[in-house]
C-alpha cells in the first residue's frame, strides 16, 4: 500500500494576494427627501386620519399613503443600496442591477490618472466624482463618492503601486 505525501504548505507566491480595501455606496444625502417625505407623509396621515368628510375616504388613506410611501421613499432607498462599488488592491468593481446584476471591474494597473471633480453640494456633503482614466480603455466615473478626497487619495496610491516599474 503505498500513500501520497501532499505538500503541507503552498510556494510562496511572488505577488501579493489581492486584498479588500473598502466598500461603498453613493453619498447619503440622496436619502434626505425621500426620508424627509417619508415623515411628512406620516404626519399628513395621521393628521388626517378620522377627519376626512366620506368614510371611504378614511378607508382609502393608508392605502394611498402606502402606495406614496413606497413609490418615493422604499425605491429610492433600494436604489441607493442596489449600487457597490468595491475597492481592491488590484482593481475596482461596481456592481448594479436587481433583475440583471451589471459588474465591472477596472483594473488599477491599466488607470492613467485619478481625478476628483466636486461640484458645490458635493463640497457641502464632503462628497465628490472620481474619474479613472484609462487611456483607449475607457473612462470610468465613481460618482458622488463619500469622502471624496481620502478615496481620490487612496486610489491614485493604488494606482501608483500597479503601475510597471521600468
Amino acid at each position: 500500500m503505498r500513500t501520497e505525501r501532499r505538500p503541507t504548505s503552498l510556494p510562496p507566491s511572488r505577488e501579493a494576494p489581492e486584498q479588500v480595501i473598502v466598500r461603498l455606496r453613493r453619498s447619503g444625502r440622496h436619502l434626505v427627501w425621500p426620508a424627509i417625505f417619508f415623515i411628512a407623509l406620516c404626519f399628513a396621515t395621521g393628521y388626517l386620519w378620522e377627519r376626512l368628510p366620506y368614510a371611504w375616504m378614511t378607508t382609502a388613506l393608508p392605502i394611498v399613503a402606502a402606495g406614496l410611501a413606497v413609490l418615493l421613499s422604499l425605491l429610492p432607498l433600494i436604489f441607493w443600496l442596489n449600487r457597490v462599488t468595491v475597492i481592491t488592491s488590484r482593481r475596482l468593481i461596481v456592481t448594479q442591477g436587481f433583475v440583471v446584476r451589471e459588474r465591472t471591474e477596472f483594473l488599477l494597473g491599466r488607470a492613467s490618472d485619478a481625478v476628483l471633480r466636486r461640484r458645490p453640494i458635493q463640497l457641502l456633503s464632503n462628497s465628490g466624482d472620481v474619474i479613472l482614466h484609462a487611456g483607449a480603455e475607457g473612462t470610468l466615473i465613481l460618482r458622488d463618492v463619500p469622502r471624496a478626497r481620502l478615496v481620490h487619495r487612496a486610489i491614485s496610491d493604488l494606482i501608483e503601486r500597479a503601475a510597471p516599474v521600468s
